[in-house]
């Protein structure tokens, strides 16, 4: 059988035997097709073939044109394509048995400074685009959304008079969010004053473009990049950027961490506990200034302040 086939018959069983989220189908489908073209251009069709060597050759392949995380995610889909062919028959032995997914160190999520948010949300906004790209930015960061839960977003999922939003994230899993005053008349001037004049059919997705369709993941990915560079705003920033920003910001303030698990949609509170690390991080680095600031007490008048 042609490997190409057996991608059908995976893609298949995480369709309808065993369902999976359509983002995640859509991802285990492109890593797998990327893994079998590399296989066959290495002349290998047999699935029985195929060693640990093999898979161990493509991931350092990798190393050249993707971050760990992204080679991690191509692992883990490679895993479960072998298992699954493992499991139903269709091969004797499964290659990726021994192969190892533990981290090199956590990398730290990237958040953005002060002046790059009060840049970005100082953008003038004169177009209906401009009104869009607004309303779509100050979402992700006031509420810490993904991408694909923004452009995704339904006017059902919007409680407008008690200021809340119901979030379907990752396993259709769902989640209510409260919304600032900022972000909810960024939304419904968008929804009020721009959107009308794009429908070009009924929709229930919020966010669409001038063309009447709906918002794409992209085309947010795209609007960042453009917007930082028209702003001037050389450090990297993405949609993810805004979702940490928001994350260790609201830390910062007091909020516990189980309501920001609740919050960001995090099924294990581990992966959480990585922005305490980002606070951390920015309280050392404010330490350190002040301990080279010299020895003048600027702060209280005496100790029965304190």
């Amino acid at each position: 059988m042609a490997l190409k086939q057996y991608l059908i018959e995976f893609n298949h069983y995480i369709r309808f035997i065993d369902p999976k989220a359509s983002l995640t189908v859509v991802s285990y489908n492109n890593d797998i097709q990327h893994y079998i073209n590399y296989l066959e251009e290495q002349g290998m069709n047999d699935i029985e073939s195929i060693t640990y060597h093999d898979i161990s050759g493509y991931i350092t392949a990798l190393n050249d044109t993707y971050e760990f995380a992204s080679i991690q995610h191509k692992i883990v889909s490679i895993r479960q394509f072998h298992q699954f062919l493992v499991r139903s028959g269709k091969a004797t032995h499964d290659p990726t048995q021994y192969m190892s997914l533990k981290r090199q160190g956590k990398r730290l999520p990237h958040v953005a400074s002060d002046h790059a948010l009060q840049t970005l949300f100082k953008m003038d906004i004169a177009t209906g685009k401009d009104i869009l790209d607004y309303a779509v930015l100050i979402l992700l960061y006031r509420c810490g959304l993904r991408v694909s839960e923004c452009v995704n977003l339904t006017f059902a999922q919007v409680y407008k008079q008690e200021k809340w939003l119901r979030i379907v994230g990752k396993g259709d899993k769902e989640r209510m969010i409260p919304i600032s005053d900022d972000a909810l008349n960024a939304l419904y001037r968008y929804i009020d004053t721009v959107r009308p004049h794009w429908v070009v059919q009924a929709s229930e997705f919020i966010f669409i473009g001038k063309k009447g369709t709906q918002l794409t993941r992209q085309y947010v990915h795209n609007m960042i990049k453009l917007r930082c560079k028209e702003l001037g705003i050389f450090e990297p920033i993405s949609a993810h950027t805004l979702r940490h920003s928001f994350a260790t910001g609201i830390l910062e303030a007091g909020v516990d961490l189980r309501i920001i698990q609740e919050l960001l949609g995090h099924s294990d509170i581990a992966t959480t506990q990585i922005y305490t690390h980002v606070k951390n991080k920015t309280m050392k680095r404010e330490y350190t200034k002040y301990l080279t600031g010299g020895f003048s007490n600027k702060g209280g008048n005496n100790d029965e302040e304190i």
